[in-house]
């Protein structure tokens, strides 16, 4: 049943989804407002679908070609990592006191993990895909058209194969097949006990293609608008067609997938069949454009617009929404940068990567002691304007702790209550456009922050028939997107 209020900025679809029993990958679960603990800045790469990776109290992370070790605690910095003349292509693999990385050049790296030292360094023929795995305690890595195992503590090689295409994405295994994603759209198929190539299968490839994954005894590709499911013997189990665009790599849990789309729309399928579960999607008014992240109340989402958002779960309502801003980007700004790489649940923390360079890690247990900030007004504080006529006032609302809580906004014009809506995306409330007589204005806008701190601001304008408009004034343009109501 279509369930959709006329007011509300996120629409939900359904609110049932299956109920996933341990999720790869997450860790903890997350208790919803969450406040930012730290932000990490590493400089833009819009496309970076690098997911962080914890251990023990440590955050790696591949960012701009260099390898980044971070407290998770703090966000400081403990050491970095860049070959020479080459650029880190892949996630970091950490493996007892080492983290592996490779790099465009071929070479694979085993660092320190308490200093980012070089403790070996193994020359492959080709770019390094991302990512290497470690399967039956050896390092699998997809170098052009070659495929390597290494011992990840000493870097000797053990058996090397060839495929019959260059590898793009991958490994990704069952346990006993890695399977690649290959440049000319094909999954290549490897037995890694016996280090024999096995298979290729080609598939039509969309527009965007996303790393692979093995859900249900199926290798899962998604690519333009397509889900494919192909079978440990190479043939093409399943092809499920999505209404929009594929936005992310699909998530697995347990034996369904999480498709987000561009249209905003999370559909779920059966990972073995590719049969559609039409009842557990989520519609959001948002282009997804990261791999969610479930925990056993939550589904954290990334957006194109650079929005986070959970959902609660069990009604799948809302529950928290936080507007990700760049260092240069003005309070009234939509964001150029989205997030594109996976969301990461992890000591009960929610890790974010935006494509503006910045890594978030947001926790219920952060303080957040002060409200939203106000600014970018209109009209201007003093200002006269032309009377007459309708007056359009807004303002910006920013809060960098928990968010605002769109819910909370309120406003008065002259004393009197007044109708606000919020855009999220650019983070400017609008009052309605009023006819106002001659004379003195008072606007006065309130609103909390998802820790239900309050902050208010007021600032007054003078309208008088009398006055002619400026060019300004006559082509003055509202800074938001278009005025929405609030999220909850």
């Amino acid at each position: 049943m279509l369930k959709r209020s006329a007011l509300a900025c996120i629409a939900v679809l359904s609110v049932s989804l299956p109920c996933f029993a341990g999720v790869a990958g997450q860790g903890g679960d997350i208790t919803p407002p969450l406040t930012v603990q730290w932000v990490f800045s590493m400089g833009p790469d819009p496309l970076n679908t690098g997911k962080p990776v914890i251990k023990d109290d440590v955050v790696y992370v591949s960012h701009r070609g260099i390898a980044h070790c971070l407290d998770s605690i703090t966000g400081g910095e403990k050491w970095q990592f860049k070959p020479e003349n080459a650029a880190v292509t892949t996630a970091p693999v950490p493996h007892g006191d080492l983290v592996i990385v490779g790099a465009n050049d071929g070479s694979v790296h085993a660092l320190n993990a308490g200093t980012g030292s070089v403790v070996w360094k193994f020359i492959c023929a080709g770019p390094i895909a991302p990512d290497p795995i470690i399967l039956n305690d050896m390092l699998v890595v997809g170098a052009g058209q070659l495929v390597y195992t290494l011992n990840p503590s000493t870097g000797v090689a053990g058996w090397v194969c060839s495929l019959q295409a260059t590898a793009r994405e991958g490994p990704v295994t069952d346990g006993t097949m890695v399977y690649f994603l290959a440049t000319d759209g094909s999954v290549q198929c490897v037995d890694a006990i016996a280090g024999r190539y096995r298979w290729g299968t080609l598939l039509t490839a969309g527009l965007r293609t996303f790393r692979p994954l093995v859900a249900g005894g199926r290798v899962i590709v998604a690519s333009g608008n397509r889900v494919y499911g192909v079978a440990r013997s190479g043939a093409v189990a399943w092809t499920a067609e999505m209404p929009a665009g594929v936005g992310a790599a699909p998530l697995v849990a347990d034996e369904y997938l999480l498709v987000p789309c561009a249209d905003g729309e999370i559909y779920t399928l059966v990972a073995r069949s590719g049969g559609p579960q039409r009842h557990m999607n989520y519609k959001l008014e948002h282009p997804l454009t990261s791999t969610p992240a479930v925990t056993d109340t939550s589904l954290a989402i990334g957006t194109g617009e650079g929005l986070v958002l959970t959902l609660d779960r069990a009604t799948g309502r809302p529950n928290w929404v936080y507007r990700c801003r760049g260092m240069d980007q003005l309070p009234y700004e939509a964001s150029p940068f989205g997030i594109y790489a996976p969301l990461l649940v992890a000591e009960g923390s929610l890790y974010c990567l935006v494509g503006s360079g910045d890594l978030y890690r947001f926790s219920a247990a952060a303080p957040d002691l002060s409200g939203p900030v106000f600014g970018d007004f209109l009209p201007e504080p003093g200002s006269a304007r032309p009377g007459g006529g309708y007056v359009y006032s807004q303002c910006s609302i920013v809060d960098d702790g928990t968010g605002v809580d769109p819910s909370s906004i309120s406003a008065t014009l002259d004393g009197a209550p007044t109708p606000v809506s919020f855009d999220i995306v650019t983070g400017v409330a609008s009052l309605r456009d009023t006819m106002l007589p001659d004379g003195s204005h008072i606007v006065r806008v309130t609103a909390k922050d998802l820790r239900g701190n309050e902050a208010s601001t007021e600032w007054s304008f003078v309208t008088d028939v009398g006055l002619m408009p400026t060019p300004e004034q006559g082509m003055a343009g509202r800074a938001g997107t278009g005025a929405v109501g609030p999220v909850f």
